[in-house]
């Protein structure tokens, strides 16, 4: 047993010391990792609000509306509005009035009904609307319609009674993701995990060690079982972007590993230590010193080892091809359903394969109708191209100006995640820096997943003029550089020649002698 306490020891104390130096030379990405468990569990525990049901009546047409409660809801306003009446003939030969009722929500449509009358008296109408949340009446009034016209009418209630606070939990997980404490907490935990490996090495305080690598084991445990039961969080990040692994691939990994941790735990007689307890005390505060030291370089400047799909030397457009012999799309079944038009009550099924392009078996449309899609499977995936959401959009989404970008053997690309977390402090540089590499006939883009409206209050505030946003998806830009904003020289057409963080830009004299 001794020998397989020692085999453990070792295996576990590295694989602790690497998972926390992978975290730790990429400490923003990890926080990224932080926020988005934070922000799970803070959804996931918000108290279940209740449904407001609403039935909406006029003459012979009737709807229920459903509307689940949230945490914000204040009120729910329902209007009546009745378009002017329009004079036509019937089919025979009669004066017809038309006039449409309509219902909105809260500013939505949730209703709409035609009223046609032959004469004056049959103009009136009654419109219901009548509401309740857990069996309690909120509104019940009918409004009266006719000729003229009414003018548009509200009803409304209020809900901030029946909202059910949030507890403790949700707020601490909120505050946790609020700021830079989730920059804090990933530091300290890739810290505590890198102390834990190489206190297991040296033998420090045994069984203190073993319980602290059991508590932090069982946590991280929790957590990919959480994801990959609920499909939450689909990287866990547990060895940063070096090893990405999905929940189910890190629970079970977590699982072997508290195999070996248990072992330590319950034979640990037989670790001994490396040096006495004071001297034990100095190298792990020397090594804290290093490691904080080290992420706190990583996250100030760029991570030292560069992990990410968009590193130096990077072909950024040959990331994002499907080399040969991969699927470049999915292979597809849906299942349909239809039903015979004759009142039969007869079913078919209609399988449709993708990847032939067909419908089996053949039917008569014309003698049968659809009912609804029964089943939607994968029969293979699609491969995904380690770069897959590089792309240049503009505000409305509706144009990708990625071919243009390609164009140019060299350029330069601003990236700017969160322009309301930019530094600031480098915007006067990229400034400069775009208007002198433009005056040379280059071209200078700019990328962030903002909206537009942020975007035109940080240009108005900042007076940037010398060059134009475009719109990406918000987790890629993360990845491209751990930097708000960072800058990237790009040569032949797509070569990520070299990245440079807003802590750290360049002269422009450097630039020019980059991109010879």
């Amino acid at each position: 047993m001794k020998y397989v306490v020692q085999f453990s020891r070792v295996l576990v104390g590295l694989l602790f010391i690497l998972s926390g130096l992978l975290k730790l030379n990429d400490p923003t990405g990890f926080s990224y990792k932080m926020e988005e468990y934070f922000a799970v569990f803070s959804q996931d525990l918000e108290a279940k609000q209740d449904t407001v049901v609403t039935q909406i009546s006029f003459l012979e047409e009737q709807v229920e509306i459903k509307t689940p409660l949230y945490i914000h809801s204040s009120k729910v306003q329902f209007t009546v509005q009745q378009s002017p009446w329009q004079v036509g003939i019937s089919d025979d030969g009669q004066p017809l009035w038309t006039s449409t009722i309509s219902v909105y929500e809260n500013g939505n449509s949730v209703f709409e009904s035609k009223h046609n009358a032959i004469d004056s008296m049959a103009t009136k109408g009654e419109v219901r609307i009548t509401s309740t949340v857990s069996g309690n009446s909120l509104i019940q009034e009918e409004i009266s319609t006719g000729m003229p016209s009414i003018e548009a009418t509200s009803v409304e209630a209020e809900l901030t009674s029946y909202i059910k606070p949030n507890g403790w939990a949700v707020n601490f997980f909120k505050a946790l993701g609020d700021g830079n404490n989730p920059l804090i907490i990933a530091i300290l935990m890739s810290w505590l995990e890198a102390i834990l490996g190489f206190a297991l090495l040296i033998g420090w305080q045994r069984r203190f060690t073993a319980w602290m690598l059991v508590l932090i084991t069982a946590f991280f445990t929790f957590l990919t079982l959480y994801s990959w039961i609920y499909d939450k969080v689909t990287d866990c990040g547990c060895f940063g972007d070096a090893l990405p692994m999905n929940p189910e691939e890190s629970f079970y990994k977590n699982v072997v590993i508290g195999v070996f941790i248990a072992i330590i735990f319950f034979w640990n007689k037989y670790i001994k230590p490396v040096f006495s307890n004071p001297f034990g005390v100095k190298v792990l505060t020397v090594l804290t010193v290093l490691l904080i030291g080290f992420s706190v370089y990583c996250k100030h400047y760029l991570p030292v080892v560069d992990f990410l799909h968009y590193g130096e030397g990077t072909d950024i457009r040959k990331g994002m091809e499907v080399p040969e012999g991969e699927r470049a799309t999915a292979h597809m079944q849906t299942i349909y359903e239809y039903g015979a038009k004759d009142g039969s009550g007869e079913i078919v099924e209609v399988v449709y394969d993708s990847d032939k392009n067909s419908f089996e078996p053949k039917i008569d449309y014309s003698k049968w109708k659809y009912i609804r899609v029964k089943e939607e499977k994968i029969l293979e995936e699609a491969y995904e191209p380690p770069v897959h959401d590089f792309a240049f959009y503009d505000a409305e989404q509706s144009n990708n100006y990625i071919d243009d970008f390609w164009k140019q053997e060299q350029k330069l690309l601003v990236v700017m995640h969160d322009v309301n977390k930019a530094n600031t402090k480098a915007i006067g540089e990229i400034r400069d820096i775009a208007r002198q590499w433009k005056e040379q006939g280059k071209e200078f883009w700019a990328l962030t997943a903002s909206s537009k409206q942020e975007v035109e209050e940080f240009r108005h505030k900042h007076q940037i003029s010398e060059f134009e946003f475009y719109y990406g998806d918000n987790t890629n830009l993360k990845s491209i550089i751990r930097s708000n904003p960072g800058l990237l020289l790009i040569k032949d057409t797509s070569v990520v020649e070299k990245t440079w963080p807003s802590t750290r830009l360049p002269k422009f004299k450097r630039i020019l002698k980059k991109s010879e």
